[in-house]
């Protein structure tokens, strides 16, 4: 006959959970101090999400019985579940010296490391765990998600491979595989990839960086939100149940907007969008500052801080303590600039803690996010298809969507052709996306260009070994030498503005076009050449070549491109002309005037807080039809 603690552990491994719990706790009651049914209870207290009664029936589980591996290999995970990093890699440190052989708890061990991004240390564990056991498929896993964080981009092909090797149907191994290999060009499995993209989606399957990389393989805004939605729910599922939050902004003060990113550092986004916080009109808006990254001692850091009234310091805290820590602060609006950008932490949107939830700047595209009520955005970005493919309402502002920081400097004169490594002669053409934005189809054009146009050269930005290496192959595969192509530097930010000005034509990526990029470009007065599509991050270059006033250089499809890309290379007068108009534009046009920008925004701000002090739902806000929008 079966003891409660086998009926239990039976009940446990076939999800019936309540019943195991119930016969665990009445075998507890007869004997207090049993070390296997607090160590069961602990582990159906974790499959029930309750991290911390599970970190105190197996606290109690090792303290009784200390010869046991299991109870402090189990009460390491259940640390780890809840959060508590720092303690779980001590306690899990511990238990691997003492009991070295037991792989899955050098796994565990690992997964702590990683979590406190130690990752060095995390993959020595993950080698070992794999050396104790060579067919632990999820330690794979996680020694490719580890590699792909150091960016180790061969080393993860090797582990996705051996992944792979071990469960065909692995998810996590075929999508880390596809980014990798986008990350370095390497475009051979490329085609079967895009079929595999939708198949995924129809089964509910991601990763997260998925959501990202979407962007970059497809011009579906659909399918866009598909992956973000997917996404959030693997960024949802360790997160306590949300609790219910006031859903009408305050009556009285100043609107008080926090704005919420890792990315407060030296980092594109922080390079466009100080100026807007600094230029915020104090008398009407309070604005607040959640830095979920690191202190990366920047000036940019510095002065990005200095920009706000108050800040929160949330640096690697558990979600429901950000919530906490928001929800105290009675904010009007929360805007997340993240998106399914790296380390994003969408689970503070999803337990609402604003009125009014926007989405701006950070990732071009349907948020996916539960709880957003805004996305902000232009004319010419919603008219693609994002009023189809976004859940969330849309407020658009006049103008251009994206903002620019009229402060930033630029030496007086640029660089010389010589200094960058350019040929003294010759048409330069120019591509500062990082690769991992290329597809073959748009290097396939570019490659076309370069051969009708003789004697020219094709400038990017330097994006790894691997990258430089791929795509050199795939210019001679293509009829083009390699030497035509040329790796720029990375240098300082007022050094990279600055030559932007040398080249002849900059290039759009497709279907993720340049945002920051083609910022940098026009504002060192050079003409770049977009594609736009259907999607949000196509067609924010076209938006701001609208803005700036040279929408000639906007093309609709792949062949109208490349006729004006080599079109603008024969046509001296033509490119002289748009870039004369381009310099006009800088000073004229509304696409660098940073407080015009602040005060548009604001008129978004409050219209959204004066729909939410009358209870009215979100709906879509037009600033241009507000009073004072222009």
């Amino acid at each position: 006959m079966k003891t409660r603690l086998q009926a239990a552990a039976e009940l446990l491994h076939t999800g019936r959970l309540a019943e195991a719990r119930t016969k665990l706790l009445k075998e507890l009651r007869l004997s207090p101090r049993s070390a296997p049914a607090l160590e069961l209870l602990g582990a159906v207290a974790s499959q029930m999400g309750r991290h911390e009664e599970a970190i105190g029936y197996l606290r109690r589980a090792a303290d009784i019985d200390l010869s046991a591996p299991g109870p402090r290999l189990n009460l390491g995970t259940a640390l780890l579940l809840a959060r508590h990093y720092d303690e779980a890699a001590d306690v899990l440190r511990h238990a691997v010296s003492r009991w070295p052989n037991i792989p899955e708890g050098r796994l565990s061990y690992g997964n702590a490391l990683l979590a406190l991004k130690r990752r060095e240390q995390a993959i020595q564990e993950y080698h070992a765990a794999l050396r104790l056991n060579p067919r632990q498929a999820g330690t794979c896993t996680n020694l490719a998600i580890a590699f792909f964080s150091v960016e180790d981009f061969k080393c993860v092909r090797q582990a996705c491979e051996r992944l792979l090797a071990l469960d065909p149907t692995s998810v996590t191994g075929q999508s880390l595989l596809a980014m990798s290999q986008q990350i370095c060009c390497d475009w051979q499995a490329h085609e079967p990839w895009l079929a595999r993209l939708r198949e995924l989606a129809e089964r509910d399957r991601t990763i997260v960086g998925m959501a990202f990389f979407s962007l970059i393989w497809s011009d579906d805004g659909l399918l866009h939100r598909r992956f973000a939605e997917l996404e959030t729910k693997l960024h949802a599922a360790p997160m306590k149940t949300p609790l219910a939050a006031k859903r009408t902004a305050r009556n009285t003060g100043r609107i008080r907007v926090a704005y919420v990113s890792a990315d407060f550092r030296r980092h594109p986004m922080t390079a466009v969008i100080t100026g807007v916080f600094e230029h915020h009109d104090r008398d009407r808006f309070e604005v607040v500052g959640v830095s979920l990254g690191e202190d990366d001692k920047s000036p940019e850091r510095q002065r990005i801080m200095a920009a706000f009234d108050r800040i929160l310091h949330v640096h690697d805290a558990p979600i429901d303590d950000i919530v906490s820590a928001m929800r105290e602060m009675e904010l009007d609006i929360a805007v997340d600039l993240m998106g399914h950008t790296a380390h994003c932490r969408p689970g503070i949107f999803l337990q609402r803690v604003a009125p009014i939830q926007a989405s701006y700047l950070g990732f071009p595209g349907p948020s996916g996010i539960g709880g957003i009520d805004y996305t902000i955005a232009d004319q010419f970005v919603a008219d693609g298809d994002l009023r189809t493919s976004a859940a969330e309402r849309l407020a658009i502002l006049p103008d251009c969507y994206w903002c620019t920081d009229s402060k930033q400097t630029i030496p007086s004169s640029p660089p010389t052709r010589v200094s960058c490594g350019l040929p003294a002669d010759g048409f330069v053409f120019c591509s500062f996306n990082h690769a991992k934005k290329l597809t073959p189809q748009v290097f396939d054009q570019w490659m076309r260009i370069l051969r009708e146009i003789e004697g020219s050269v094709l400038w990017l930005i330097k994006s790894g070994a691997d990258a430089e290496r791929n795509l050199c192959r795939e210019a001679e595969r293509r009829g083009v030498a390699p030497e035509r192509l040329i790796f720029a530097d990375f240098v300082n930010h007022s050094q990279h503005l600055a030559r932007n000005a040398v080249p002849d034509l900059h290039l759009d990526t497709f279907p993720y076009g340049a945002h920051t990029t083609a910022s940098d470009a026009l504002w060192a007065g050079s003409p770049i050449l977009a594609r736009a599509g259907r999607s949000f991050a196509s067609r924010v270059c076209g938006s701001l070549l609208a803005t700036i006033g040279v929408p000639e250089l906007i093309t609709a499809n792949a062949e109208d491109y490349q006729a004006l890309a080599i079109r603008l290379a024969r046509d001296k007068p033509m490119l002289a002309d748009l870039r004369r108009r381009i310099e006009d534009g800088r000073g004229n046009s509304p696409l660098f005037d940073t407080a015009r920008f602040c005060r548009n925004l604001e008129r978004a701000y409050e219209a959204m807080v004066e729909r939410s002090r009358e209870g009215q739902p979100p709906t879509e806000i037009d600033v241009r039809s507000l009073p004072g929008g222009h």
